[in-house]
């Protein structure tokens, strides 16, 4: 069955509206007819197996057949704090973070950033995971945020068990496999990687003193989407996640 997006307010008494792009790829992309089964996704941890029995130029009726828990959902919260990236690079990582399980991504801009947030690219993001959401099944979209200020960072992690920051200049002993026992051990993780310039020096400084995990990704210098989807991955490997 396919799945569509729907806001929570649209979802009343055993029926769902569905609205604007979600219509017009239900009707004129997939052209779909009432009577055929939907899967309607709004953000929380359950799928609304549901049944077409309208459909008008501005929205889609269906009826709630059944209501089940979606089991693709993340359970262990892995959390990427990542230095704004240049480029389109950002589409591919949202998607791939989705895909991971990954439960937030966190922009910031630092000393060596280049790239700017905007309102408009953050929709975006929104957008391209609920597309990732409906091909690899889960019905949480990877949350979006932006941290504005580097300097900051320090109260956004205070809260995880295990905060790893992947740095080019660690010892060459904290691989991120001799973590594997702690890691499965955590039920909150956050995950620290720069943009294409790294960080500066006092910004190493400053994760230092934040009582993180320093973690070295071998002698090969990795994209920064490389190392985020690789990074995540492994975490979500061996979380189960």
């Amino acid at each position: 069955m396919n799945s569509f997006f729907v806001s929570k307010d649209d979802i009343r008494n055993g029926i769902i509206l569905i609205k604007g792009n979600e219509l017009l790829h239900l009707n004129k992309v997939l052209r779909l007819k009432v009577g055929d089964k939907i899967i309607c996704l709004s953000g929380d941890n359950f799928e609304y197996i549901s049944e077409i029995i309208s459909i008008s130029r501005t929205q889609a009726e269906a009826r709630i057949l059944d209501i089940k828990e979606n089991l693709r959902n993340p359970k262990t919260c892995i959390d990427v704090f990542l230095g704004l990236p240049k480029g389109e690079k950002l589409n591919l990582i949202t998607q791939k973070l989705t895909e991971l399980g990954v439960n937030k991504l966190i922009l910031f801009e630092s000393d060596f950033t280049i790239a700017k947030t905007n309102p408009g690219k953050l929709n975006r993001l929104e957008l391209i995971s609920q597309e990732a959401c409906k091909q690899c099944g889960r019905s949480k979209p990877l949350q979006i945020e932006n941290i504005v200020r580097f300097k900051d960072i320090g109260k956004h992690i205070e809260n995880y068990e295990m905060v790893i920051f992947a740095y080019e200049k660690a010892s060459e002993e904290n691989t991120i496999s001799n973590l594997i026992a702690k890691i499965k051990k955590c039920n909150k993780i956050a995950l620290i990687i720069g943009a294409e310039g790294g960080f500066s020096e006092k910004e190493d400084e400053l994760l230092k003193k934040l009582n993180t995990v320093q973690v070295f990704l071998g002698n090969r210098i990795l994209r920064v989407e490389t190392a985020c989807i690789a990074l995540s991955g492994f975490l979500s490997l061996i979380t189960d996640n």
